[in-house]
């Protein structure tokens, strides 16, 4: 991941596994919970191991989230459709204010010898209200966000425990984000 981007552990501040003093209290009884369920189980790796994967599951990169929801937009597909008639031009598309929300599912499958043992998954529940976002086009993609006023809002929950919610409120975005081959934002 890249200092610049913005991923959804940026945007919940999902501490780092080697910071707990910084880790919400929530994230505390998260981590005791687990140490229980999980204390008869032969680990291979130690927990403290478990715990970084755990935070690298939230380094999902936001402009990715907001291309699944773009793309699907019947204005976007059409200019997309258009670019590709004339791959030597470029289109540029504004964005009139919306929202983007989405409910992701990452999870961690311990695994010992190719048995799954213990499945540790999450519901993150994120929106974000968007303004001014200017989408550059060209070839039958989109090639670069021109990023305007972006807030976010939402919850991360394991089981009956919420991990992280998050009020509404402004993230800073880089004004321009190139968009890679692969759809992710940089």
């Amino acid at each position: 991941m890249a200092d610049s981007s913005v991923t959804l552990r940026r945007v919940f501040s999902i501490p780092e596994a080697g910071a707990p003093d910084q880790a919400p209290d929530s994230w505390k009884t998260f981590q005791g919970r687990i140490g229980k369920e999980v204390r008869g189980i032969k680990w291979k790796a130690a927990m403290p191991d478990v715990a970084e994967k755990i935070g690298e599951l939230f380094d999902i990169e936001i402009p990715s989230l907001f291309l699944r929801s773009w793309r699907k937009a019947r204005e976007i597909q059409t200019a997309l459709e258009e670019s590709k008639q004339s791959p030597h031009e470029v289109l540029y598309v504004a964005l009139a204010e919306h929202t983007v929300s989405h409910e992701l599912h990452p999870f961690i499958d311990v695994r010992i010898e190719n048995a799954s043992v213990k499945k540790i998954q999450f519901t993150v529940k994120v929106s974000f209200k968007l303004n001014g976002f200017v989408l550059k086009i060209q070839q039958g993609r989109i090639r670069e966000i021109g990023t305007g006023r972006c807030e976010a809002q939402g919850t991360i929950e394991w089981e009956d425990l919420t991990l992280v919610e998050k009020k509404l409120e402004p993230i800073i975005l880089p004004g321009s984000i190139s968009v890679h081959e692969n759809g992710r934002g940089n």
